[in-house]
C-alpha cells in the first residue's frame, strides 16, 4: 500500500513537472496586441484644471462605454473610445482617440500608463476637445484583466456657454486582449 502511494505521488510530481514545461510563458503585455475595453464612467464638470479639487462631485453623471486599443509595440499604442452618460440627450456622449504609453511590469501583472489625445463631444453641445490622463492595467491572464483611469478634458470655447468648459472623466472596467 505504501509503495503504491509513493509510486502515485512520484507520477503526480512527474506530471506536474511536465505541466510546468508546457505553461504559457508568453508576456501578458505584448506586441500587436488588440484589446476591447468595456467600462463604467463617472463624468464631472470642471471650471479649470487648478480648481479640480474644489469641484462638488454631486454634479457628475454615471455612464458606460466601450473602447478599442492597438499596441503595435508593447510600450506604445493607440486607443479609441466612446461613452454613454446618464441623462444625455444624445446616445453617444463623445468619440475620442489617444496615444497611449504604458510601462508593463510583467512579474506584478501590472502596466501603468499615460495617454493624451482628443476628439469630438456631442452632448450637451458639439465641441472639439483635448484630453490627458493616467491609468493602471491589471492582467489576470494574457487575455483578461481590469483597468482604471482618470482623464482631464479641455473643450474648445463655445458661444452657448460663453467660455470653455472642462470635465474630469473616470473609467473602470474589463479589458479583453487578443
Amino acid at each position: 500500500m505504501a509503495a503504491a502511494v509513493l509510486l502515485l505521488a512520484g507520477m503526480g510530481a512527474k506530471a506536474d513537472d511536465r505541466d510546468s514545461d508546457n505553461r504559457d510563458t508568453r508576456p501578458l503585455f505584448h506586441n500587436n496586441e488588440v484589446s476591447l475595453d468595456l467600462f463604467g464612467t463617472y463624468l464631472n464638470p470642471e471650471q479649470r484644471l487648478n480648481k479640480l479639487f474644489d469641484t462638488n462631485i454631486r454634479h457628475g453623471t454615471w455612464g458606460g462605454g466601450v473602447g478599442l486599443n492597438y499596441f503595435p509595440i508593447c510600450f506604445l499604442g493607440l486607443g479609441a473610445d466612446t461613452s454613454f452618460q446618464d441623462g444625455a440627450r444624445k446616445f453617444c456622449d463623445h468619440v475620442g482617440g489617444n496615444l497611449i504609453l504604458r510601462l508593463p511590469i510583467e512579474p506584478a501583472h501590472l502596466a501603468p500608463y499615460i495617454f493624451g489625445g482628443g476628439g469630438r463631444r456631442f452632448d450637451p453641445v458639439d465641441a472639439w476637445f483635448f484630453d490627458a490622463g493616467v491609468g493602471l492595467d491589471v492582467r489576470f491572464t494574457r487575455h483578461v484583466g481590469i483597468f482604471g483611469d482618470a482623464r482631464y478634458i479641455w473643450h474648445e470655447s463655445n458661444a452657448q456657454f460663453g467660455a470653455r468648459f472642462d470635465q474630469a472623466l473616470f473609467r473602470t472596467g474589463l479589458k479583453i486582449a487578443f
